[in-house]
């Protein structure tokens, strides 16, 4: 069981253990005037055995990250874990909406400060193995925002994306690094 506040993930081996759990888990909650989400709950397929079988396994979103299995590069299956979608599109928006606001609030180094905090939170977050491509898609899509906005500044020369180019070289946004290893490959034989 994998849980974090109100939201929660329960992996079993088979599939009558997971009816079980789900019948008793609905009416644990419905003794205490609660129930289960039903657009969130279900029970799905994510099964490495049946994966290399050549069956299709689900996927499911937790905190923010999409859960799938996949094959590493020599090949063994492994769970993978990939931002999610939404969350991806809402966090573009929310930089959207922070650099308009706040493009004409402070120079150009406390603007650059407070993104790069900004952006070495997401990517703390959302830094884990096999997630490197889309963390560092979001980088580069957020660097753009900034870089869009701060030329809507009114009154203010606008920047030409050489000139900012230059800047980022001598004040680069924060690297794309993998802080969590969820787990280690062992070489199969």
């Amino acid at each position: 069981m994998h849980r974090y506040c109100d939201d929660m993930v329960i992996c079993c081996q088979y599939v009558t253990d997971a009816e079980r759990v789900y019948k008793a888990l609905g009416l644990r909650l419905n003794k205490y005037g609660s129930k289960l989400n039903e657009e969130k709950t279900r029970l799905l397929s994510f099964s490495k055995k049946r994966m290399k079988e050549g069956e299709r396994q689900e996927s499911f979103d937790f905190l923010g990250l999409t859960f799938c299995l996949g094959k590493s590069r020599s090949g063994v299956i492994i769970p993978k874990l990939k931002t999610n979608r939404k969350r991806f599109k809402s966090k573009l928006k929310r930089v959207k909406e922070w650099a308009r606001d706040h493009r004409s609030k402070m120079r150009l180094l406390e603007l650059r400060a407070i993104f790069c905090s900004k952006l070495r939170g997401h990517v703390a977050y959302y830094g884990i193995w096999f997630n490197q491509k889309i963390v560092r898609n979001f980088i580069q899509q957020s660097v753009r925002i900034v870089f869009k906005w701060l030329n809507r500044r009114g009154g203010k020369k606008k920047i030409t994306w050489d000139k900012f180019q230059l800047f980022l070289e001598r004040n680069p946004p924060p690297a794309n690094i993998v802080h969590h290893k969820l787990f280690t490959l062992q070489s199969s034989q």
